[in-house]
């Protein structure tokens, strides 16, 4: 599923979601290159992680014609209330789909929701090697901000973690 026709839609995630958030979570656990994490989750982890997601952190789908190309996640940055406007996004696309454009609607599409949302900076983290996904953030406004050596491995080999942050101005005042 390389192509796809009719318009890409981005609407909030619904808990009949679950079973498509977690096959395309699984695909970027399998793939090696956008999470360290090694263990798949279940629709059913997914649905209730879905179901107990406070307002404040939206999750967000792409679809065309009900079918969903990729999703994305806003998370708690840090449990310290002063870092209360700071959230991190995670953001997964159907493997086949990757370099289409879909990760670009996604992030505008979450970036204009932290904004309603009240944020007034954005953080994500890449692994090293995943240029497709630094050059989105480049394409959308983020910058890197620095990078962890080492920071977790796949497999045996030990891989570096790029941290990037997008702000959101009218949020700062």
């Amino acid at each position: 599923m390389t192509e796809w026709s009719g318009p890409l839609t981005v609407r909030p995630a619904r808990v009949d979601d679950a079973k498509e958030i977690a096959r395309i979570y699984n695909q970027g656990v399998q793939d090696r290159a956008a999470t360290f994490e090694n263990a798949y989750v279940t629709p059913e982890e997914r649905y209730l992680w879905l179901a107990a997601r406070p307002e404040k952190y939206p999750v967000l789908v792409a679809e065309v014609k009900h079918t969903l190309m990729g999703w994305a996640a806003l998370n708690p940055y840090s449990p310290r209330r002063s870092f209360d406007g700071i959230a991190e996004l995670s953001i997964f696309i159907e493997r086949s789909l990757r370099g289409h454009g879909v990760a670009q609607e996604l992030i505008k599409a979450m970036q204009n929701a932290a904004r309603e949302k009240g944020f007034y900076k954005l953080v994500g983290r890449i692994i090293a090697e995943n240029e497709p996904a630094r050059k989105i953030c480049q394409l959308t406004g983020w910058k890197e901000a620095g990078v962890y050596e080492k920071h977790g491995r796949l497999g045996n080999k030990w891989h570096d973690l790029v941290l990037v942050e997008y702000l959101i101005p009218e949020n700062m005042k």
